[in-house]
């Protein structure tokens, strides 16, 4: 059996970018996604591409920092300061129609071209917020992902629906996404540890590997600092991500051969 473990968040902040890394070095983790739209990414890049063995992926934002491209390109996507809509607002503006595929698919680019100017080629791709996944967003991301040769693109398929609300959500979404993805690998499975309740320790991880097909574990290591307090609204967690995927038990239960990177 085969599992992917990826630590999300990449770039964030420089606190989160030595938690990524140390879950790597000392733990689990052997994919990292990147986002490239905070003033932290480009000297967390050049880390990343220092570790050995670790794969580098692009972590799609439209809903956290601000824009590659020029934000007078993509008003659609910018508020008046030149700064992405925080996540409410912009799904309300996607599903009425006020999000423009065309700026969509520029910003997009412009993003993978940033990663693969600072040397990651950007083969693998998630998204902040899981925004990828929305229907209207995910036509356009399937489009442009083909387009620049993308070779895995994240579904969010638990591998047993569970009652909660954002994990039903995100299945259907995944399902109704599957179209828009079609001839882009991605895991037969997903959990997100961040987000899992119960909170599952180290043991309920490992035990996670006996689903079949190559599964996706994701979680958000690092360090609180403060700018990450001013960024983004995860931040408590980060530290007991970092624990778990640094477990011994659960290094030794995954061994290094079952864990792999998206793309090989």
């Amino acid at each position: 059996m085969s599992i992917i473990v990826t630590a999300d968040d990449l770039g964030l902040s420089a606190g989160v970018t030595r938690g990524v890394l140390e879950a790597h070095r000392r733990g689990v983790v052997r994919s990292a996604s990147l986002l490239v739209t905070y003033p932290d990414a480009q000297e967390a890049a050049a880390l990343a591409l220092g570790e050995p063995d670790l794969e580098v992926g692009l972590h799609l934002d439209l809903v956290g920092g601000h824009p590659a491209s020029d934000p007078t390109s993509v008003p659609s996507l910018c508020d008046e300061d030149g700064r992405f809509y925080p996540l409410p607002v912009f799904a309300r503006r996607v599903f009425t129609g006020r999000v423009r595929a065309a700026e969509l698919a520029a910003e997009l680019r412009a993003q993978s071209a940033r990663a693969r100017s600072w040397g990651i080629p950007a083969l693998a791709w998630d998204s902040h917020r899981h925004v990828h996944l929305m229907p209207p967003v995910a036509r356009v991301v399937g489009h442009v992902a083909r387009d620049l040769g993308v070779r895995w693109l994240r579904r969010a398929r638990p591998p047993r629906v569970r009652p909660q609300l954002k994990t039903a959500s995100l299945h259907a979404a995944s399902l109704v996404s599957d179209l828009a993805f079609r001839g882009i690998r991605g895991p037969a499975w997903y959990v997100d540890l961040t987000s899992h309740r119960p909170h599952l320790d180290a043991a309920g991880v490992a035990l996670l590997a006996a689903y079949g097909g190559v599964g996706e574990l994701s979680a958000h290591p690092g360090y609180v600092d403060d700018d990450l307090r001013s960024r983004d609204a995860l931040v408590r967690e980060r530290t007991g991500d970092l624990a778990l995927l640094t477990d011994p038990l659960l290094r030794t239960a995954f061994g290094h051969d079952r864990v792999v990177w998206r793309v090989r």
